[in-house]
């Protein structure tokens, strides 16, 4: 009598504790919020349904304390059975969160930005840089090739006036020096035929001074002089044009030779100011395609900033869903652990309530 009173006084004892532990539960999965997804409203019905059946569970098992002795296999059979539809429902709550779990992965997976290709698009922005300071160095490069081909047509202008006027002067010179030794000659042959002339005169006189008796016929002597003075004078005379002809013929041959020389020279000056001119189209046309250059990499930068921070603004989206993901996480996690611990009550309970009916059994 006494072991069957001390077992009446554990049941009603013992099964208010377990229902306390329901209503715990019960008010710990009524004050989590519900969840954005479907999932998590499942989860929570079946907080809800388990912690009313954990309730239920504590007034059958303390009602059935109170009325052991009468039916003692029903109450076993009755826990028995509620024991299955609470590992029923707890197991039916661990599918739940694993599918929310696996909601919350797939959100996760469908909310990744899948906007543009920033590492593309950084990697065309730097060929596009690249290209712009290659086409800067290049259009350096052209325009020290047109100031050096400047200076070299300058240069080569300069030295090209300089050898002809140097070789005019000393060839102008040479003329010069010959025409005066010429001259120096002429004067030199005339002034010896002179004297030459005179002295024969003087002889002539002499010799008509002397030989008077003989009576020389002068007219005769001084025609024959005066025919070979003419006859010195046209060959001096034809000798000079001679060599004035081919002197002439000489400077007209050089300077023929100096105009084509000249000639060749405008016509090289020609080809490289038509050089020039080209290489200042290029050069025009590396400047316009430059610019374009430059405007399509500002343009790009500016998109590229626009569409950084447009994907910043939906990682702190996702960032603050991500965590607020996780907070219902945990507070699922608690809810279910929490269930855990009043399973593990329950089940501590019913291996009390089974030792006591064995014992009075025995």
């Amino acid at each position: 009598m006494a072991s069957t009173l001390s077992v009446r006084s554990y049941s009603v004892r013992q099964p208010s504790f377990s229902s306390v532990s329901a209503r715990d539960g019960a008010r710990g999965v009524a004050r989590s919020r519900p969840a954005a997804s479907t999932a998590g409203a499942r989860s929570l019905s079946h907080s809800m349904s388990v912690g009313n059946g954990l309730h239920l569970l504590g007034a059958g098992l303390s009602l059935n304390g109170l009325g052991a002795g009468a039916s003692e296999k029903e109450t076993m059979r009755g826990l028995n059975d509620r024991l299955a539809n609470y590992l029923d429902k707890v197991r039916s709550l661990e599918r739940s969160n694993a599918e929310l779990e696996l909601k919350i992965k797939q959100l996760i997976a469908e909310r990744q930005p899948r906007g543009h290709d920033v590492d593309n698009m950084m990697a065309q922005a730097h060929a596009i840089g690249q290209e712009v300071r290659k086409r800067t160095l290049e259009n350096a490069r052209i325009m020290l090739e047109i100031d050096n081909a400047k200076l070299a047509a300058d240069d080569f202008r300069v030295k090209r006036a300089k050898s002809d006027h140097d070789q005019i002067t000393s060839m102008l010179r040479g003329d010069l020096d010959s025409l005066k030794e010429e001259l120096y000659f002429l004067k030199k042959n005339h002034d010896e035929e002179k004297s030459s002339l005179k002295v024969r005169l003087a002889n002539e006189q002499v010799n008509v001074e002397v030989d008077a008796a003989q009576g020389p016929d002068l007219g005769a002597v001084m025609a024959e002089l005066r025919v070979q003075y003419e006859g010195i004078a046209r060959k001096n005379k034809e000798e000079a044009e001679a060599w004035y002809l081919k002197k002439l013929d000489a400077v007209q041959s050089e300077v023929k030779e100096s105009n084509e020389a000249l000639r060749c020279a405008q016509s090289e000056l020609s080809e490289r100011r038509r050089f020039l001119q080209a290489l200042e189209v290029e050069m025009d046309s590396l400047r316009k395609q430059v610019d374009v250059l430059e405007g399509n990499l500002a343009e790009t930068g500016h998109k590229y900033s626009v569409e950084m921070e447009r994907l910043q603004v939906a990682l702190s989206q996702l960032e603050d869903e991500l965590s607020q993901l996780r907070l219902d996480m945990q507070r699922h996690k608690t809810d279910y652990e929490q269930l855990l611990r009043i399973k593990q009550n329950l089940e501590m309970e019913i291996a009390t309530y089974r030792k006591l009916l064995e014992g009075e059994e025995t």
